[in-house]
């Protein structure tokens, strides 16, 4: 008899085999791979009377295509109906680039006009790090309700670079803005591009992959990642190996010939946009050999490569990138008869966009055990909260400002895990229930606790402004604590409390007081201090740390 363990949400039960040409591979435990959770599929959900487009699921959509959206946004998407805000989501946006321009348009390897010494230098390097991730900290914190910024958030945990390995802002900045401009495109284009962005050349190696004369320095590194954790992965669904370490040689030597250089050169046949700021491909450090990749031998380049993945492991690759991406929006343990009928759209066109949406617009996605399911990373959870209670004068929002005061949110992300633009190996941050332990669990209420009471400040400079009334105000009826308790639990959790949890609540709220009594204008009765208390109190509840 099988074991299961208990899942957050409800039992586990033993997912049918219902694509027999597909068979369910077994842990070496002998337990299956994926279990069912609910019987909903990818047939479009449809608001009826038995499930309505209500705040719930709407609540439940931009939670996971956004970052924590705000009550009045919850409120407006309820108001817009389902395919209106499946189309809100859906629209890509520019970014605000003012703060950081033009130094980060600047080609890093090109020498100033004023001469520096090094020290000043690295100084300046160190500093427009910081600049650029608290830049991006900004703008996923103040963006507006769009899957673009959760999006460019999963490619940089996919196709990853690490701050400390490439070191230069302005090319970790570059592939921000490729991240942006492919988030929803064709896939197969978008590993074309991430192959010869100067950011990967210098985290992988490839700069130094080359053929120069009879000396070959041909090296690995990016050829593995790309078919390992880019594109097919190790195995496929029956374990077998989808690659050979010949194949990842013959790749390498194909990729051979990019470096990063500012300079013309005369070898130079292929460029991408501006040089210094993208990949060069110089001819002379080519490897123009036979290669012999998956079976098909040619004279190949990096294009060529990366056509061949795509054509002989087309099935590989769609399944692999369709359960990363189910994953990263419904549950972290991956439904296998969902991911099949994705892949299988996925691989005739590559589009991210249909996939996504087809998903994100499917009875599964709004199934109820789906609800409140994933656990929250630091910066849905710090970032999510400052936007969802409205929250201003956050310090490292002020790019003009450079001290260890402008770095709180950037240094709290690192204390809980997730420090920006480095996450801690090629194969990315792992997520789920790593996200929670009982030593970040702590620093999570910690932060709650001190930004709701308003006890942050540096230099005797107050920051993170929270107005309890204004926040309460902003819901239908701050008048009526009981209807107030309900509609702050359905924008801060996202499945009700229980009845125990919500007559604690709505006790904390009333502090001693009589429902009746309940005033939130008068000053003698302090509803501030109460209102703090009580959403202190919503935080520190379990619910709270999942979306």
């Amino acid at each position: 008899m099988l074991k299961f363990s208990m899942n957050r949400r409800s039992l586990l039960t033993l997912k049918k085999d219902i694509q027999n040409q597909h068979p369910i591979p077994l842990t070496q435990q002998g337990n299956p791979e994926h279990l069912q959770r609910t019987t909903a599929g990818l047939e479009q959900y449809t608001p009826s009377s038995l499930e309505p487009w209500n705040y719930e699921r709407a609540a439940h959509l931009l939670r996971r295509a956004s970052i924590a959206p705000k009550n009045s946004q919850i409120l407006d998407a309820v108001t817009k109906g389902f395919e209106s805000t499946i189309d809100m989501i859906f629209k890509t946006f520019s970014v605000d680039i003012s703060e950081i321009s033009p130094w980060c348009d600047e080609d890093p390897q090109i020498k100033p006009i004023a001469p520096k010494t090094v020290q000043d230098i690295l100084d300046e390097r160190i500093q427009r790090r910081e600049i650029i991730g608290r830049w991006y900290l900004k703008v996923i914190g103040t963006s507006k309700i769009s899957i673009q910024e959760r999006m460019v958030s999963f490619w940089h945990n996919h196709f990853v670079s690490e701050f400390d390995v490439v070191d230069i802002p302005q090319w970790m900045y570059i592939q921000n803005q490729l991240f942006r401009k492919n988030c929803l495109g064709n896939f197969k284009t978008f590993v074309q591009d991430v192959t010869i962005d100067p950011a990967m050349l210098m985290y992988l190696d490839g700069y130094k992959n080359k053929k120069i004369g009879n000396n070959k320095q041909i090296n690995e590194n990016y050829a593995r990642e790309l078919m390992e954790l880019f594109t097919c992965g190790v195995l496929d669904w029956n374990n077998n190996p989808n690659y050979t370490e010949n194949d990842v040689l013959e790749a390498a030597r194909s990729l051979s010939g990019w470096t990063i250089s500012p300079s013309t050169h005369p070898d130079a046949i292929e460029r991408t946009s501006r040089v210094g700021r993208s990949g060069l491909f110089l001819q002379s450090n080519w490897d123009s050999g036979s290669k012999t990749l998956m079976g098909k031998t040619g004279n190949w380049r990096y294009t060529d490569i990366i056509s061949i993945l795509f054509s002989e492991r087309s099935d590989q690759i769609a399944l692999y990138i369709c359960e990363k991406i189910y994953k990263a929006f419904v549950y972290d343990i991956p439904d296998r008869v969902i991911i099949r009928a994705l892949a299988d759209e996925f691989k005739k066109d590559w589009e991210i966009k249909p996939m996504l949406m087809r998903l994100l617009k499917s009875a599964h996605f709004f199934d109820k055990v789906n609800l409140g399911a994933m656990y929250k990373n630091p910066i849905d959870y710090i970032l999510g909260s400052l936007h969802m209670l409205n929250i201003t004068h956050i310090p490292d929002f002020a790019l003009n400002e450079m001290s260890r005061f402008n770095r709180d949110v950037y240094n709290r992300l690192i204390s809980l895990g997730q420090s920006i633009f480095d996450p801690p190996n090629v194969k990315g941050w792992p997520g789920g229930r790593t996200w929670v332990s009982t030593s970040t669990i702590s620093q999570r209420h910690k932060f709650m606790i001190d930004i709701i009471n308003g006890t942050i400040s540096f230099n005797k400079i107050k920051y993170y402004d929270f107005d309890p009334i204004v926040f309460a105000k902003s819901f239908p009826d701050p008048t009526n604590p009981r209807t107030l308790c309900t509609d702050i639990c359905n924008a801060m959790l996202n499945t009700a409390p229980s009845k125990k949890e919500y007559q604690m609540l709505l006790d904390t709220m009333l502090d001693g007081a009589k429902e009746y009594e309940w005033t939130i204008d008068d000053p003698k009765f302090q509803a501030d201090k109460r209102l703090k208390k009580f959403l202190i109190e919503v935080a520190k509840l379990a619910k709270y740390q999942l979306y």
